[in-house]
């Protein structure tokens, strides 16, 4: 958020010398094969130097390393410290495809563009766009949040009305889904008919428990009424 100047542009200034230094490196590309890789070279070349150390200098060392092996203590311990992670996730992934309408309309549409785009996100270019992200978009937010939901406001207050004036609103709409119909793939039409089934339902479900509820006021409005005027 900025608040302390000097040390917020110290620490985005670091960040934006090493990404965009490392931006014009050929050698630089992030793999979690090349990781294992890397880590494994390096572990070999000191395994070789320990190993060619005298035996006398360090045997005891060397026959403790050796003899190295797991217990059913670091077993429950690393159990213990992976279940609390492992249930929230198993937790998240069953809200997540729970089968909600609402759910699904929020999370589909990501999970198209990952499944579309998800080759273009490195493992770096996602370090760099929530590095860049962290340092930017808080504070712009907080500084033009008002602004920005008033444009949000004034452009759905528009399209509302330019809709509503619309004299032939069926034959409008029939015209853009016939037009979407035939300029897409038949992959899209698919997922396209998904979506509206799953709007449809999310419409039918939360429209019929909205009407329930209103309802329910309605009628301890007319009781509450009834019983002032007794």
């Amino acid at each position: 958020m900025w608040k302390n100047v000097g040390r917020s542009a110290f620490w985005f200034g670091s960040g934006s010398m090493l990404f965009v230094s490392s931006s014009f490196s050929r050698d630089v590309n992030f793999s979690p094969i090349k990781i294992l890789c890397h880590f494994g070279v390096v572990t070999l070349v000191l395994a070789f130097f320990k190993d060619s150390i005298p035996q006398s200098c360090n045997r005891q060392n060397t026959e403790q390393v050796r003899s190295f092996q797991f217990t059913e203590e670091d077993v429950l311990w690393v159990g213990r410290a992976v279940l609390p992670i492992a249930n929230s996730l198993i937790s998240m992934s069953r809200v997540i495809f729970s089968g909600d309408p609402s759910m699904t309309l929020k999370v589909f549409p990501v999970l198209l563009f990952g499944a579309k785009y998800g080759h273009l996100f490195t493992v770096w270019r996602l370090l760099a766009t929530g590095f860049f992200g962290c340092f930017t978009l808080p504070r712009l937010y907080s500084c033009y949040s008002s602004h920005i939901h008033e444009k949000v406001e004034g452009l759905n207050a528009r399209i509302l009305n330019a809709w509503k004036s619309c004299p032939r609103k069926k034959l409008v709409a029939a015209a853009a889904v016939t037009t979407f119909w035939n300029l897409v793939s038949v992959k899209t039409r698919v997922m396209a008919a998904f979506v509206s089934a799953v709007a449809l339902r999310y419409h039918y479900q939360y429209g019929r428990s909205s009407r329930n509820s209103e309802g329910v006021i309605q009628r301890q409005e007319q009781q509450q009424a009834m019983v002032l005027e007794d």
